[in-house]
């Protein structure tokens, strides 16, 4: 679900949230409220600070991530080689290129 902006934040918010276990750690629920306020997202990744008997959640600004592209075992023309566009079709290959649409597939 899309979040919209953060707002300014407001001067102070207080409510209570119970830490939960997950595994050898604990969890803590960031409310609705502060969590619309802060603009935070799922996945969103935090910066946790200990100052004293503080503990300090910080959002960290997502850095574009690179997009990583497999690169091709084969080329387009080792993939058709051998195809003759022309020729026979197999029982299976006509029947597929009859099918009736499933969705919203044009051709």
């Amino acid at each position: 679900m899309a979040r919209t902006k953060p707002s300014e934040p407001v001067a102070s918010f207080s409510t209570k949230s119970k830490l939960k276990k997950a595994g050898g750690s604990l969890v803590l629920t960031v409310p609705a409220p502060a969590r619309d306020m802060l603009g935070l997202t799922e996945g969103q990744e935090m910066m946790i600070s200990v100052k004293g008997r503080q503990v300090i959640a910080e959002p960290i600004k997502a850095e574009p991530s690179l997009l990583k592209v497999r690169q091709p075992k084969y080329t387009l023309d080792e993939l058709i080689t051998g195809y003759d566009p022309d020729g026979q079709r197999s029982v299976e290959e006509q029947e597929w290129l009859d099918a009736p649409a499933v969705g919203n597939e044009t051709w």
